[in-house]
This record gives structure tokens, C-alpha cells and sequence, in this order.
């Protein structure tokens, strides 16, 4: 993927309607209290994750210490490529992991890394599992002309 970040570039965004955005880095992404899951799916791109254990810090984290403001209801997690983002409810959203290892190991550039978002209720998807996570934009109102616009570039 041409717009995959390189690894010692990356940072992770968290902004839109916060209190404190933020700006971080993998070393400091490490620093913070992390959680493991197992949670399963499977993908068309072969990106079988049955049986796999997945690191990395709760999104709920990150969303506490941005700081949502009060009219906050939604996030949308936006991957390196343009054209790939996947709105949340802002309770379900918080729920998730940004999985920053896959089995002990950082997590390789075609699986998704350096960050990867792993929904705890995928229940088998794997669309909802953003790859190559590069911010966090939390919303207040949801815009139905900008999701069908998106929809319509991921469906080309």
C-alpha cells in the first residue's frame, strides 16, 4: 500500500470535538498501560486473525485523556489510505483496542501495523478492523452526505 506510514514516521492523531488534542508517537503509545484480546476474525484479504493475541492500549484510554466534549457521539478512525474510515458510536469506539503488537511481536506493515484497530465485537468482521490507524476524529453530529460520499469511494 503506497500510503502505508513508515513505521519511525508514525504518529497517531486524536482530535476533532476534544478538550486536549493529541499527537502521539509509537514510544509513548508503549509507555501507556496496554490490554490484550483474542478477539477473531477473518478477512478477504487473507488476514485470517483466528488464534491470534492482540497488544495495545484501550481507545478509551486515548479518548480520556483527549477529553471528549459533552456533544461528542461519534468517532471515525481514519487509516494512511484516504479513501478507508470506519465511524463508531463513541461507547462502542471506546471499547476497542489500537492493537500495537500481534502475538508479542510489533505488528508487520500487512497486517495493519504499526496500529491497528481491533473492535471487541467484530463478531467475525474484519471491515470494522482499520489497518495502518493514523487518527481519531470524534464528531458531534454524524453528516450523511460525507459517509455516503465514503462509502461510494470504497465501493469503486
Amino acid at each position: 500500500m503506497a500510503d502505508t506510514p513508515i513505521p519511525d514516521e508514525w504518529a497517531l492523531d486524536v482530535g476533532g470535538t476534544v478538550d486536549r488534542p493529541l499527537s502521539l508517537d509509537r514510544g509513548y503509545l508503549r509507555s501507556m498501560a496496554t490490554e490484550t484480546t483474542d478477539e477473531a476474525f477473518s478477512c478477504v484479504h487473507n488476514d485470517d486473525a483466528e488464534g491470534r493475541t492482540w497488544r495495545g492500549v484501550p481507545v478509551g484510554a486515548l479518548l480520556a485523556r483527549a477529553g471528549p466534549s459533552d456533544t461528542a457521539t461519534h468517532g471515525v478512525v481514519h487509516a494512511a489510505d484516504p479513501s478507508y474510515a470506519c465511524r463508531f458510536p463513541l461507547d462502542r469506539l471506546g471499547g476497542a483496542l489500537l492493537a500495537l503488537e500481534l502475538d508479542g511481536d510489533p505488528i508487520p506493515t500487512d497486517r495493519g501495523g504499526p496500529a491497528r484497530l481491533v473492535p471487541r465485537d467484530a463478531d467475525g468482521d474484519c471491515w470494522e478492523s482499520v489497518k495502518w490507524v493514523t487518527r481519531i476524529a470524534l464528531e458531534d453530529e454524524v453528516d450523511p452526505a460525507a459517509d455516503t460520499a465514503r462509502k461510494l469511494a470504497l465501493s469503486r
